[in-house]
């Protein structure tokens, strides 16, 4: 009686099948190399993307700290300078550049005013008091040729003397 008892839970466990076949080994191994060989492409994708994130992070910071920096520094008249130059900020990190320029703005149109020359200067024609800011970040490699541009923004800046 108690050899039977040990042979009913083996045949049991064994059934009909006699083992794993080949065709379901190499099934099971595909399946694991799709998944192990996609691993690292995705970890590559979630880099990429935190990578650029933080680059565009720079670049808003950057823009928000020249815009109130130009802001601050005094009004310069666009009919005494062409084009008109306002400071930069003192800390731009490492692999980044910044651009900033001025143009004088027709407050009836939105449009530059027309330039003239005056003696060898290149100036504004009047003064309108209200000037379109530009900065431009942009990002660099080795090479400052291999500069790509990161973000544009433009604001306005206005003569307070103007408005009174």
């Amino acid at each position: 009686m108690l050899m039977r008892c040990k042979q009913v839970p083996r045949k049991g466990l064994r059934g009909a099948s006699k083992g794993v076949a080949l065709v379901e080994v190499v099934v099971a191994v595909v399946v694991l190399a799709i998944l192990v060989g996609s691993v690292p492409a995705a970890v590559m994708a979630v880099s990429n993307a935190h990578f650029r994130a933080n680059q565009m992070r720079i670049a808003e910071n950057l823009t928000r700290n020249q815009f109130e920096y130009v802001k601050s520094q005094q009004y310069l008249p666009g009919n005494v300078t062409y084009p008109v130059q306002y400071l930069y900020v003192d800390v731009v990190p490492p692999g980044f550049g910044l651009d900033c320029t001025a143009k004088q703005i027709d407050p009836t149109t939105g449009n530059e005013t027309e330039l003239k020359w005056i003696g060898e200067k290149r100036v504004y024609e009047t003064d309108t008091g209200i000037q379109l800011i530009t900065v431009t970040v942009y990002s660099y490699g080795q090479r400052l040729e291999e500069a790509k541009t990161l973000l544009v923004s433009t604001n306005y800046k206005v003569a307070r003397w103007k408005s009174q």
